[in-house]
C-alpha cells in the first residue's frame, strides 16, 4: 500500500535539502551534510588525527559490503587517532536514499552530499586525478597531508595497518 503523505515528505525535504545546497559552491571544497547544511571539507581536517574518506553512492553494491566495516572502524576510533568520512555522490535528488543507506548500515559517522560532478571536481583538486568510481577511499595523515588514495574496496584493516606502519616510519 502505497502512502501519498511519504512522496510529499520527500518533496518537502528535497526542497528544503536544494535550498541550501543553492547557497554552497563545492569550488572551495564545500558540501553539505545529510541535513541540507553547508559544511567545509577542511573542517573534518585534524591536527591529531588521520581521517579516512570513503566517496560512495547509495546504488553501488561495493559500498554496500564496505560500509558497515567503516562504520566499525569509527566506532574503534571513535576516541583515537582516527576519524572517517563519507562523501555520497548522490546528489540532493537522491538525499532520501543517501540518508536511508547511513542508516541502514549503521554508519553513525558524518557523511557528506553532492552532485556526482562536484565530488569529482573535488576529488581531482584533492588528488590530481580523475574519480573513477565509487567507492573510492582517500586517507589524510594528522595536519591534512594526502598520503593514500584506492579505488575499489579497502579493508579497514588494510587502513589500520597502514597507518601503523605510517607511524612507525616516523618515530
Amino acid at each position: 500500500m502505497k502512502m501519498p503523505w511519504r512522496k510529499n515528505i520527500r518533496a518537502a525535504l528535497a526542497f528544503v535539502f536544494l535550498i541550501g545546497l543553492s547557497q554552497t559552491s563545492l569550488g572551495d571544497g564545500r558540501f553539505t551534510n545529510l541535513e541540507g547544511e553547508a559544511v567545509q571539507f577542511s573542517d573534518y581536517l585534524q591536527d591529531d588525527r588521520w581521517l579516512a574518506v570513503m566517496i560512495w553512492s547509495w546504488t553501488c553494491p561495493i559500498c554496500a559490503n564496505e560500509m558497515p566495516g567503516y562504520a566499525q572502524l569509527h566506532d574503534r576510533h571513535r576516541d583515537g587517532q582516527l576519524t572517517v568520512l563519507g562523501i555520497s555522490l548522490d546528489g540532493p535528488a537522491a538525499v532520501m536514499e543517501a540518508w536511508a543507506f547511513v542508516e541502514e548500515h549503521g554508519a553513525a559517522f558524518p557523511n557528506l552530499l553532492a552532485e556526482g560532478e562536484d565530488v569529482a571536481q573535488f576529488f581531482h583538486q584533492q588528488t590530481g586525478q580523475s574519480l573513477r568510481g565509487t567507492p573510492t577511499f582517500l586517507l589524510y595523515a594528522p595536519g591534512g597531508k594526502l598520503k593514500a588514495v584506492q579505488a575499489g574496496p579497502v579493508p579497514p584493516e588494510g587502513i589500520e595497518a597502514f597507518i601503523e606502519s605510517q607511524e612507525d616510519a616516523r618515530g
